[in-house]
């Protein structure tokens, strides 16, 4: 196989690991940091004047260019380990506003490869699979009674001894270290580190709030010299090692960082990576704040995404139509970059838009059509490839991602500006495919930002292509439903996303409802799925008496819970805050209280799975034992509510009523 590099570290050099035929190979590079400030010429002058007695510390009046076009300013280059204190003594000398700080605090190997136009992982096609690497695949189980199994690359070992002699045989030729259960795997390390000379690092969790959730970084291990992947982690769950390898192959980000990423940082490291790659200066501290502005302007203009909420009830014979990432696709085809963007001249973007778009191409276009390029290519190719399955799967999130970051204060390309101008042309889009499709014979049921429901007789492949032509926005039909579900909200009114309904051959489309949450027990997603699969009969315009007695048994057996495995009864608890911060005894207080007992002291945003065995006494257990029956009934009723609301309007006491009545 051709040399490919496969990973970069950053410290005094730049380090890639290459591989290929004759294996793993480090090239060692220099590295020339450097940051960019700019402000006041005499302001410069009085910072250079400070410079001047700094050790290891060099710099020149330079120019350089933002998105915004070129600037001068002073480059000043600095040990990558010494920048995050340099860029805090120029904010202190600045008084935090006198100067502009470009190209700081920048991922290390990010940078590298940006300047020297490198990629990880880089293939000559987005067809080409990805390259055998090889990889240790490891999972630990420890009891309080000590080791109990190990696993490794497939392989089962039920002795200690066995798993650390074939890990260590394993571990020199490997390049991926990937692992799963962290308790268990510091206390491997601590073994299989008594009999070797390996080097590990253990990192402990942290806690972290991102739109108003709190969330959890759980601990990790890593291996010198070794790339490691935490298998518990986002990007891995959802793209495994491909979608690792194509994150780092498009945002420079080496692929341990990539595992320990969520999809906005992959998004952001994207946009930094093409700008250093493109000679654009990626700005430090983000100070564009929003325009002062009327409250009437406010109120007109900050709007998000349209919605329609749905009449709850059973609809048959319906059609999905979903525009194609609509807001990466708005942000690619109508220039929209933050450089481009303004009130004032160039084209009028459409709708209601109070902005105005400059003709020069910018430059978050060019990163997000490259996105948009890629998940096509792998859209149309994941029959060939589980790989490029994973692919498509790690881009559709930076892609959702993409349009959130546009209006995020910190974001380093962000405009509020330009994320009102997107939402105002998803607006305006939506709202014209409605008009189309009622002016084409079509009914909407519910419409949500992107997608739509629509019923009716008219011709859906005229509808699709009306839409693309008058809104430029690319727009497919998802599926057509035989029937489907929109469920009401406590209010009564129709809920935005929860509903289920059969598509064509079968597949079911779910949203909302237990099976898709991660706040029920097991045995919830067990009951849906076994409803669903007797509701593949399920027809609106026949007599369904015989399939709503099958559906009553069905649910009279999970209700009475005659189960013996004690897993599936085991709930997902995730504190917000810390324990000592709860005032009220709720569950997740009652919990944390039982871990604490038990020698587990959970963090705010970790879980822990326990069954309830006593809801009244607070009484849990993450072994199992008896479920406390009246708890979960009051659960498995909830569970059941949206197949008993989709019977009750399909089924009456009275037989004489015709049952087309009660369908819209």
């Amino acid at each position: 196989m051709n040399d490919i590099i496969v990973n970069c570290t950053v410290g005094k050099n730049a380090n890639l690991w290459h591989y290929g035929d004759s294996g793993l190979r480090i090239e060692k590079r220099s590295f020339r940091n450097s940051i960019f400030v700019t402000g006041d010429p005499y302001d410069l002058d009085f910072l250079s004047n400070q410079l001047e007695f700094a050790n290891g510390i060099s710099f020149r009046l330079d120019r350089g260019r933002n998105v915004y076009g070129d600037m001068e300013g002073l480059r000043i280059y600095v040990p990558f380990r010494s920048e995050r204190e340099l860029i805090r003594n120029i904010r202190a000398i600045g008084l935090g506003r006198k100067f502009r700080i470009y190209n700081g605090l920048i991922n290390g190997p990010l940078k590298f490869l940006g300047e020297n136009g490198l990629k990880l992982f880089e293939n000559e096609s987005p067809y080409d699979h990805d390259p055998e690497i090889p990889m240790l695949d490891i999972d630990v189980n420890y009891t309080s009674h000590g080791f109990h199994s190990a696993t490794i690359n497939g392989l089962k070992l039920e002795r200690e001894c066995d798993a650390v002699d074939i890990f260590l045989d394993l571990l020199p030729e490997s390049v991926f270290f990937l692992y799963g259960n962290f308790s268990g795997m510091a206390e491997f390390m601590r073994k299989a580190s008594f009999y070797s000379n390996m080097k590990y690092r253990l990192k402990g969790g942290n806690s972290y709030s991102s739109y108003g959730q709190v969330h959890y970084n759980g601990p990790t291990v890593h291996i010198l010299g070794k790339i490691s992947i935490p298998k518990s982690s986002f990007m891995y769950t959802e793209g495994g090692l491909a979608g690792i390898m194509e994150i780092s192959r498009i945002t420079g980000l080496p692929p341990e960082t990539v595992s320990m990423s969520t999809p906005g940082t992959a998004v952001s490291s994207m946009e930094v990576y093409e700008a250093i790659r493109k000679g654009i200066m990626p700005i430090t501290d983000k100070d564009d704040h929003e325009d002062i502005r009327s409250v009437e302007d406010f109120m007109k203009n900050d709007h998000g995404g349209y919605v329609m909420q749905p009449r709850p009830g059973v609809y048959k014979d319906v059609i999905e139509i979903d525009f194609s990432s609509m807001y990466p696709s708005i942000m690619h085809h109508f220039n929209l970059s933050p450089e481009t963007v303004n009130r004032s001249c160039g084209l009028k973007l459409p709708g209601e838009n109070p902005y105005y778009c400059s003709q020069n191409h910018g430059f978050i276009p060019d990163a997000i059509g490259s996105l948009l390029k890629r998940r096509l290519l792998y859209k149309s190719a994941k029959k060939w490839g589980r790989d490029y399955e994973m692919r498509d799967r790690v881009l559709k999130w930076l892609l959702l991602t993409s349009f959130g970051y546009t209006g995020f204060k910190n974001a380093r390309f962000g405009k509020i500006e330009m994320h009102e101008a997107i939402t105002s042309i998803g607006r305006w889009a939506l709202q014209r495919a409605m008009e189309i499709c009622e002016e084409e014979g079509f009914k909407i049921i519910h419409g949500i930002v992107d997608s739509l429901f629509i019923q009716g007789k008219g011709d859906s492949s005229k509808v699709l292509r009306r839409i693309r032509k008058e809104t430029s926005i690319n727009i497919v039909k998802d599926g057509h439903y035989p029937w489907i579900v929109f469920l009401p909200a406590r209010s009564g009114l129709g809920a935005l996303n929860r509903y289920f309904g059969m598509k064509d051959g079968g597949e079911f489309k779910v949203r909302g409802i237990a099976m898709r949450r991660g706040d029920y027990p097991e045995i919830s997603s067990l009951a849906q799925e076994d409803a669903l699969s007797l509701m593949e009969s399920f027809d609106p315009e026949r007599d369904m008496t015989d399939l709503y007695g099958k559906y009553m048994a069905l649910r009279n057996e999970y209700m009475n819970m005659n189960i013996t495995d004690a897993d599936i009864f085991k709930i997902r608890v995730r504190p917000s805050r810390h324990r000592s911060m709860y005032n009220v005894n709720n569950l997740q207080k009652s919990v944390m209280d039982y871990c604490a007992s038990e020698g587990m002291e959970i963090s705010p945003g970790e879980s822990v799975y326990v069954v309830v065995n006593d809801y009244k006494n607070r009484v849990f257990s993450v072994d199992g034992g008896v479920p406390d029956r009246k708890y979960y009934r009051e659960i498995m009723e909830r569970t059941f509510e949206p197949f008993d609301f989709a019977f009750n309007q399909a089924v009456r006491s009275k037989p004489a009523r015709n049952l087309l009545d009660f369908f819209h």
